[in-house]
Parts: structure tokens; C-alpha cells; sequence
């Protein structure tokens, strides 16, 4: 009995070791797996994922173009354009991909210094952020503050 008492306790032991390296092993891949999820599909505070986020902005953006499109872009009476660009920005951000002045400018249909404008009075609302572009100093890019990516998510976290 001594032999079989010895050779259990000896497979407990070997499995006991074998659960450790296996927890070790299950932890390290969570937070490899954490680190690596794309910011599509990582979680926000308001329990969305960046993918929803980006679903619901692109569709709120589409519609307002759709909108002024139709009414009559020209007369610049049915454009939202600082909630557009703020739209934009936001969808870049979320995608981690960098837009200028000049991207805002252009597919907010409105002139470059209107843009630089609104910018600049979003910058210093707080809501957005400038920053030179290190290879070109000439360019800007623009981000969402946190503050104002935190805003624009409650927004789109309160549609249907």
C-alpha cells in the first residue's frame, strides 16, 4: 500500500505543478490577448466597443451629409459642420489612424479657414486637440481631447 500511497501522492504533486504552469501560462495569454484586442473591438466606460462607437458615428455622420446633400449643401443652412468634423476626428481616433486640418476641412464641405476656425474654437473648449505633424511641420493633426471623445461616446451611447 506504501507504493500506491507514494505513486498518488507523487501524480498529485506532478499535477499540482502541471495546474500551476498552466495558470501561469492561461494568464499570460489573457493579457496577451488584451494587449494585442484592437481598439474595434476593445470596451469603453459606457460598455460599448469601439466598433459599435464607429458604427454609430459613421451612420449619424452619413445621415447629416445625406441631409445637407439634399437640402442644399451650398447654402451651408442645413450643415452641422463643427459636430461633422468632431464626428470625423472622433472615427479616426477610435480607428487610431491620424487626419488633418485639411481631411476635416474637405469632407466637412466647408473652407479651410472656416475649418481652422471651428478647430481652434473646439481646441480651446476642449474638446479637441492639435498637433504637429513631426515629419511635416506644415501639416496638424487633430485628435478628440478625452474629455471630448468621453462627451461624443455618451452621445452615441444614448441612440437606439
Amino acid at each position: 500500500m506504501d507504493e500506491v500511497s507514494a505513486e498518488i501522492a507523487a501524480v498529485k504533486s506532478a499535477l499540482e505543478k502541471a495546474t500551476e504552469k498552466l495558470t501561469v501560462l492561461q494568464d499570460g495569454l489573457v493579457a496577451a490577448t488584451n494587449d494585442t484586442q484592437t481598439s474595434e473591438t476593445r470596451s469603453n466606460s459606457i460598455g460599448l466597443t469601439n466598433a459599435e462607437l464607429i458604427k454609430r458615428a459613421e451612420e449619424l455622420l452619413r445621415w447629416s451629409r445625406f441631409k445637407a446633400n439634399t437640402l442644399g449643401l451650398n447654402s451651408g443652412l442645413f450643415a452641422d459642420s463643427c459636430w461633422n468634423m468632431c464626428l470625423d476626428v472622433y472615427i479616426c481616433d477610435l480607428k487610431e489612424e491620424k487626419i488633418t486640418v485639411s481631411s476635416i476641412a474637405h469632407s466637412s464641405g466647408i473652407p479651410m479657414t472656416t475649418a481652422m476656425r471651428y478647430i481652434n474654437v473646439m481646441a480651446e473648449d476642449g474638446l479637441l486637440e492639435k498637433s504637429p505633424n513631426p515629419m511635416d511641420n506644415r501639416m496638424v493633426f487633430i485628435a478628440t481631447t478625452v474629455s471630448g471623445k468621453d462627451k461624443i461616446s455618451a452621445i452615441l451611447s444614448e441612440l437606439d
